[in-house]
């Protein structure tokens, strides 16, 4: 088995666009194997979800050179790399092969390079949904719309080898449209509407940028709580509140969006 990663990395370091270094990636390990099994038998992406809880969350990890390396590690997340690796195993019934390119195709629109990240979430979920991994979650008589000047890295980011007119059009793409956001789970259509293991995503409350942090449902006791890598915590963990306390406490939240796998 060892052998076959070797040659598939090096056929896809074979490709034009994609930087891997072969040790960062050492393969699905046989017991995240019989997780991605049994997550697979049971309909339940959660147990994958579950495994790395512990794992210490860890932001800026993703290459900062231009072009970039594919970045692999199942020992460190922050919110996004989180929910993408879990996706992007479930998906891959536990073959090596079909992670790479189930996490490439997540984090990046085409070849890795930087402009071609999902940066911004919005891209992200547009891709999982036209992955046919996610399906959004909506109900518009009890939703709400934002529009936002979405800007932030182009006012933050260096644009030193970035193209940053390319930056820039995917801001004014996102800007271009309305964001819908629940902001309660109150409300007994929208509370109706979510299902453990469904993922949150956080809108975020700056005007420059769309969402603030995402993660997965967790129900325990009747009550909906956050699978998610905290920034807070610095680990994987189930939030200490509920949905609806975590947002009241977070000042950078305005509401949230539902995504379901698509199992």
């Amino acid at each position: 088995m060892k052998h076959v990663l070797l040659i598939i990395l090096i056929l896809l370091m074979g490709v034009p666009g994609y930087h891997l270094v072969a040790q960062t990636f050492k393969g699905i390990s046989p017991e995240l194997k019989l997780v991605i099994e049994n997550s697979i038998s049971s309909k339940n992406p959660m147990l994958i979800g579950q495994y790395f809880k512990g794992v210490p969350y860890l932001s800026n990890r993703l290459s900062k050179s231009n072009p970039e390396k594919m970045y692999y590690s199942f020992s460190d997340f922050d919110c996004v790399t989180y929910v993408e690796n879990v996706l992007a195993l479930y998906y891959s019934e536990g073959a090596n092969a079909k992670f790479i390119e189930n996490l490439i195709n997540i984090r990046y629109t085409d070849t890795v390079s930087y402009e071609n990240r999902n940066h911004y979430l919005t891209k992200g979920l547009q891709k999982m949904v036209a992955l046919n991994m996610l399906s959004p979650i909506n109900n518009p008589f009890n939703s709400k719309l934002i529009q936002k000047n979405v800007n932030y890295l182009s006012k933050h980011v260096s644009s030193h080898h970035i193209n940053m007119a390319r930056i820039i059009n995917i801001e004014k793409s996102i800007s271009q449209k309305n964001i819908y956001y629940f902001d309660s789970t109150k409300d007994l259509k929208i509370n109706d509407l979510i299902q453990n293991g469904d993922v949150i995503a956080f809108v975020s409350s700056r005007n420059d940028l769309d969402f603030q942090h995402v993660g997965f449902v967790h129900f325990k006791n009747n009550k909906k709580y956050i699978l998610h890598a905290s920034q807070e915590k610095k680990i994987v963990c189930i939030s200490d509140v509920t949905i609806d306390q975590y947002i009241l406490k977070n000042k950078k939240i305005t509401g949230f969006q539902i995504y379901r796998p698509k199992i």
